[in-house]
């Protein structure tokens, strides 16, 4: 069983709930994108049950996604606000003519876009999104494939998905805005490493046969974004102990370099007030006459210094209580977007290992209960 496997069959399914508009929206822009790109059945192997949705042929698979989008779209047309929006709710039926349902599909989508821009900004939004998500994960059939994939990966097209998934992360499913966008940054640096032109010293004939295995396994990482952003399955089964252990740690590496990092940019300050501390002990010694008064003095200033200290150990703890939540928070969601992302097996010269590790894209590991 892969990551992305167990990532999907460990998230729990989400609390019932009424989906928002974004999130009706984001999954009838997905459903378009499926039914105007390629469709490639997952192999279904030896096995004779009934096929599974990805396992229908071409045909059969437009049928469902035909029907999919219709119901989608009478639900969005439902909700409050949208009535009279002129949202389209009909979807033409596949008739075999692929000329004229390309053309059918552009006419619905341009009518679902005016009848979006009449409405809340972050519907439309939300739907362009879905298509994007969908063209991410089942690319346009171009070639070589690793050029393809270098373009759908771009950083510039990536850093663009993920800041409409930060605009629209209070109406899809907490943190799974989130966390999907960290595994879309994944995804474009383990592609620049590999896949690109400019990356991976790799023969050609290697390359695309990369890219070619990058694509199944896009196909089933594409399934799991969705199901998280609609709130299909929820993100809090995704960590096992193990998972919140190495969140932790992460967290605690953080705030490591966020207190060196200080440390190195008032060193100045802290060495001048270590120099003042023994010059103000050294001339009390010194100058204060009497045995009694030099100790009576010493413990005056012990004394003084041990309270401003436990005032800016106060305010230290204090401070760090209130910067530990989100430094956790984003240590967790960081372990979450792993536990969802899996990358095709491969072997690297040493220099391409090194970039990878250097991008963040740590060995293999298991945070989920497999």
């Amino acid at each position: 069983m892969s990551d992305i496997q167990a990532a999907a069959h460990l998230a729990q399914p989400a609390e019932p709930s009424v989906p928002t508009a974004e999130q009706l929206a984001l999954e009838a822009g997905w459903t378009m994108a499926v039914l105007y790109g390629k469709i490639e059945p997952i192999p279904r192997g030896k096995f004779p049950g009934l096929p599974t949705a990805n396992e229908l042929e071409e045909a059969d698979r437009r049928k469902l996604e035909s029907d999919r989008l219709g119901h989608l779209l009478r639900r969005l047309a439902a909700m409050r606000g949208f009535a009279n929006s002129g949202l389209p709710t009909k979807v033409p039926a596949p008739d075999g003519n692929e000329e004229a349902w390309e053309q059918a599909l552009r006419k619905l989508n341009l009518d679902i876009l005016c009848a979006l821009a009449a409405t809340r900004q972050e519907t439309q939004l939300a739907y362009e999104l879905g298509r994007s998500l969908r063209d991410t994960a089942n690319p346009p059939d171009q070639h070589p494939p690793e050029l393809t994939l270098s373009r759908v990966f771009a950083r510039d097209r990536i850093a663009t998905l993920q800041g409409w998934l930060a605009e629209l992360s209070s109406e899809l499913a907490p943190p799974a805005a989130v966390v999907v966008a960290a595994s879309l940054g994944r995804w474009s640096e383990f592609t620049a490493v590999t896949a690109s032109t400019s990356g991976a010293r790799l023969k050609n004939g290697d390359r695309t046969k990369l890219a070619e295995t990058m694509y199944k396994y896009l196909l089933r990482q594409g399934d799991l974004w969705l199901m998280l952003l609609t709130g299909a399955y929820s993100t809090s089964g995704l960590l096992s102990p193990e998972g919140y252990v190495a969140a932790g740690g992460l967290a605690l590496r953080r705030s490591a370099v966020i207190i060196r990092k200080i440390v190195q940019h008032y060193w100045a300050a802290l060495l001048v007030g270590a120099i003042a501390l023994g010059a103000i002990l050294y001339l009390a010694v010194t100058y204060l006459g009497g045995a009694a008064k030099v100790w009576t003095s010493i413990a005056a200033i012990v004394g003084s210094l041990g309270t401003t200290a436990q005032a800016v150990a106060s305010t230290t703890t204090r401070l760090a209580a209130e910067a530990e939540r989100p430094v956790f928070s984003a240590a967790e969601e960081d372990v979450m977007a792993w536990a969802i992302t899996t990358f095709p097996p491969l072997r690297l010269p040493p220099r391409q290992v090194r970039q990878l590790r250097k991008a963040g894209i740590a060995p293999a590991s298991s945070l989920g209960r497999i």
